[in-house]
């Protein structure tokens, strides 16, 4: 009989195993050339953030401010009648500076970013506690709800939150995220333990104020006694799920301390630091979490700042009792700085370089990076 030609059952099965073994080798290759694609994407992000920054200063002499908290009747006028509300974020005072002009053009500076003045109505102590942000933004949901690339990490996934305006007949518009945050130093409170701190801010950033003593003044290239290439002004985190379940993704997860600790609970940032891990694997349940719109309102001031009083890429926490403080003025947070990098974080410094701290960094080096005046000496290769 004349033989045709062709493969066995078991030459084809050996052919198809040996794809297999191929691609299995090939796909972590391929993977990880794509991670390398999406962090360079996202170093080239911070870079022209950084850029953006110093033309701003160049032009203002100042870094602009984390967010603007004015009053002129002698209290807490966050969201008072007196003065126009101005809650608008460092990333939104860069947005002509990172040739996003028609951005900026598109605000209304007599309005603010989020609940504005009264947002409940005129007389209205307590601001909306809601996605939409209060009717007063509304005349600025067209710069609000733009996505700025720039603003955004390739290599997070998560969408940030799920704030959205709502018009009259049902029509709705999600709001902006962002995955970089402006550093405000570590924990105001327990920094430096310290009677005399008054809670002074002591990150790169500040609150423009002219009532409260306690906050930082603005701050200038002067600022930098320990050199601009010694000092964190951006990081990333990782965004939230858009749902209140904190088990999806640790990283975008914010535990409430238990038993509503707060800042005076702890007399050094590492006891925080530690009360916080303890929380996370005590159960991230039984305090609930902020971690669901983590990222979101890249416009809004107050909720895009962190702290590096916790290393990257380990738990974030929230005080139980004064979670609302970091959302309404923008000068305490507990939020750190984390990636889906493998390894470590990216982070801005004040003279215009993006560099990547590992995960592993010494709580000692993270700490000395965050400020910009501290007296600390670090050498490139401690983070």
């Amino acid at each position: 009989m004349k033989r045709r030609p062709g493969f066995t059952l078991i030459e084809l099965l050996v052919v198809i195993a040996i794809i297999a073994v191929l691609i299995a080798l090939l796909l972590p290759a391929v993977q990880s050339a794509r991670e390398a694609a999406r962090r360079a994407q996202c170093t080239n992000n911070m870079k022209q953030i950084g850029l953006a920054m110093h033309n701003y200063v160049s032009a203002n002499e100042v870094v602009p401010p984390a967010t603007v908290d004015l009053n002129n009747d002698g209290g807490h006028a966050d969201w008072g009648p007196q003065v126009p509300h101005q809650n608008w974020s460092t990333h939104a005072r860069l947005l002509p500076f990172m040739e996003q002009t028609q951005a900026y053009n598109a605000i209304n500076w007599n309005f603010g970013s989020r609940w504005s003045d009264n947002a409940g109505g005129i007389g209205d102590p307590n601001p909306p506690d809601n996605a939409a942000g209060g009717s007063y933004s509304i005349p600025n949901y067209t710069v609000i709800a733009m996505q700025i690339n720039s603003f955004l990490c390739p290599s997070d996934p998560n969408p940030g939150g799920s704030g959205s305006f709502t018009f009259q007949g049902g029509q709705s518009k999600l709001v902006g995220n962002s995955n970089y945050g402006v550093n405000v130093g570590l924990n105001r409170r327990i920094n430096g333990g310290t009677p005399g701190s008054n809670w002074q801010i002591n990150g790169p950033t500040y609150i423009a104020t002219n009532w409260d003593g306690a906050l930082k003044p603005s701050v200038g290239l002067n600022t930098f006694v320990d050199g601009t290439s010694n000092t964190v002004i951006f990081g990333e985190w990782i965004k939230g799920f858009a749902t209140g379940n904190p088990t999806k993704n640790g990283l975008a997860t914010i535990y409430n301390l238990a038993g509503n600790q707060n800042s005076d609970a702890f007399n050094t940032d590492y006891q925080f630091k530690l009360a916080c891990d303890q929380t996370a694997i005590t159960s991230a349940n039984q305090y609930g979490n902020e971690s669901a719109w983590k990222g979101e309102w890249w416009a809004y001031g107050p909720t895009m700042i962190y702290s590096h009083t916790q290393t990257p890429n380990r738990t974030s926490c929230a005080y139980a009792d004064m979670d609302w403080e970091w959302r309404t003025r923008g000068d305490i947070t507990l939020i750190s700085a984390s990636s889906n990098h493998p390894g470590g974080v990216n982070c801005l410094f004040m003279d215009g370089s993006v560099r990547f701290v590992k995960s592993a960094v010494s709580y000692q080096s993270w700490y000395a990076i965050a400020t910009p005046n501290g007296g600390e000496v670090v050498s490139a290769d401690s983070y």
